[in-house]
């Protein structure tokens, strides 16, 4: 019986700018490339556990799951995040900004590592939790890195809202689910985002879930449902 996300097929790659977990895409790629999606886990959580997202995504693309890079406590499963909070709560923008420009760099590095070539114009980022965070502060901050973005109960920081209500990211996709019951990062988070990248111009599709802090079959098939139309083979 498989417990967990199922990460069959999968590799650790190392010697990046981050570790990664990574599914390399089934068939054949077109001249242009393989499309990457790269999913970004939550505080305390590892690369293993995101692939809980990707069970219906299309297996021709390439996955990219990378490790946070830094560690939460010494759990043998691994226990990691991207941040850490102020005394507010709210992300240390300096430590943020670091663990961004490491996800921009492996970006950059993913046809190397992976040895898969990847159409630089089909990169879709997505994440759950922390890593919805980090979703939307690569769409404010790397905004021509990305096809679109896929946050996942999720929050936003002062600065990435700041700039994508300026439109840096307008026109581009953008998949935003929350929980209504979540007892974590409560539904108005998930509605603050929405609000920002509507007033952004940000070709955006909402969905709540009668659920906490976690995903379900409905959403991760709508996760798919969404991406799996916009992928160029």
């Amino acid at each position: 019986m498989q417990l967990g996300p199922d990460t069959s097929g999968t590799e650790l790659i190392t010697g990046g700018a981050l570790t990664a977990l990574v599914r390399r895409p089934e068939g054949t790629a077109s001249a242009s490339g393989s499309p990457a999606l790269v999913m970004i886990h939550g505080f305390g959580a590892n690369e293993g556990d995101i692939y809980e997202l990707v069970p219906f995504v299309d297996k021709r693309v390439l996955v990219v799951a990378p490790r946070g890079p830094m560690k939460v406590d010494e759990n043998p499963r691994g226990s990691w995040r991207w941040s850490v909070p102020q005394e507010d709560g709210s992300p240390d923008p300096a430590v943020l900004q670091e663990s961004v420009g490491k996800v921009a760099t492996l970006i950059g590095q993913l046809s190397e590592l992976t040895g898969v070539k990847v159409d630089p114009t089909q990169v879709y980022l997505g994440g759950f939790s922390q890593g919805g965070l980090m979703s939307l502060e690569m769409a404010a901050n790397y905004p021509d890195l990305l096809a679109g973005i896929l946050p996942q109960s999720g929050f936003i920081s002062a600065g990435a809202e700041e700039k994508l209500r300026a439109g840096v990211f307008k026109g581009k996709p953008a998949f935003v689910a929350h929980g209504t019951r979540d007892q974590v990062l409560g539904v108005e988070k998930g509605r603050h985002i929405k609000e920002v990248l509507e007033a952004g111009g940000v070709d955006l599709t909402y969905k709540e879930y009668n659920f906490g802090h976690v995903t379900s079959p409905e959403s991760r098939r709508d996760f798919a449902n969404w991406l799996n139309p916009r992928l160029r083979f």
